[in-house]
């Protein structure tokens, strides 16, 4: 009996995807970010933050310094889970969850530092060495440049200028590959160095956010320094949330106080507002004299 023209085409599709390498964790937050960004956009802060946490790896990956072809891959790693947490803090922060967004930055920090610190010198070492082998493989053919193209102008070559010919072309070659792998290395060091300091500003960002609002609380005389009776009263007050300024801000101090207090029913009702499940409060008028 034949085996139907569907069922193999599926089989052989499946049998193809098995053999398929499973997509990076850099592929799927490459995938991901436009959904969490829309999430975002959408002032869906907490299931933005959920998404961008599910993608997160349960343990950190290993930096293997055994040689150049084990620092690439653990490079790639190490600079694909940071990105994933920079995501995850971006998401956290929206959603209020401070303490966790400078958690994920200091971690991603930690990881791009290793990194650079990981490839630095033997990736330097490394571009030293191709720029040297291309410029000896180079100065052979500057050398020999007439000779070189008086071979290759011939239509019949004897065996001896054969090999001749042949060893010329093997230095071009070594040339065009030493300049190849003297880029890649060079741009692995750049991307890298980049990275070790593309997390400072957002670790920054969060420590000052977090210690502004802890100053805040502190000084708030009539709660004595307590975080919920600093929530109640700033919730309370409608000039807090307007100087918060658009919409999007508005939700984003919400979801910090919700964070701090997620008791607090005052807080709670002002989303179900922002967020169109409740109703607001009439305008009240004042009377006419």
């Amino acid at each position: 009996m034949r085996t139907p023209a569907l069922l193999c085409s599926v089989l052989l599709s499946a049998a193809l995807l098995a053999q398929a390498p499973p997509p990076s964790l850099g592929d799927r937050v490459k995938a991901e970010r436009p959904v969490v960004e829309q999430l975002l956009a959408d002032l869906k802060y907490p299931e933005a933050m959920k998404r961008a946490e599910a993608l997160l790896p349960a343990t950190r990956p290993v930096f293997d310094k055994k040689d150049n072809s084990t620092l690439v891959q653990s490079c790639a790693a190490n600079l694909d889970m940071a990105e994933a947490l920079r995501l995850a803090a971006e998401a956290a922060d929206s959603a209020g969850a401070w303490e966790k967004a400078l958690e994920y930055a200091k971690t991603a920090k930690i990881l791009a530092n290793e990194c650079y610190a990981g490839v630095k010198e033997p990736f330097t070492q490394t571009v030293a060495y191709y720029k040297q082998a291309g410029a000896r493989a180079q100065q052979v053919l500057d050398e020999n440049t007439d000779r070189i193209k008086e071979l290759k102008g011939k239509s019949a070559l004897d065996p001896g200028e054969r090999q001749e010919l042949d060893l010329a072309l093997g230095v071009e070659k070594e040339v065009l590959d030493c300049a190849k792998w003297m880029k890649f290395f060079q741009t692995y060091l750049d991307v890298t160095k980049r990275e070790n300091e593309a997390y400072d500003p957002l670790v920054k960002v969060m420590e000052d956010k977090i210690k502004g609002e802890a100053t805040q609380i502190e000084e708030y005389k009539a709660g004595k320094g307590e975080k919920t009776k600093w929530v109640e009263a700033v919730v309370s007050s409608p000039a807090y949330l307007e100087a918060q300024g658009d919409k999007a801000g508005r939700a984003r101090w919400l979801y910090r106080l919700a964070t701090i207090d997620p008791e607090n029913k005052k807080v709670q009702h002002q989303l179900d507002i922002l967020n169109g499940k409740a109703a607001a409060a009439p305008t009240k008028k004042g009377k006419k004299g």
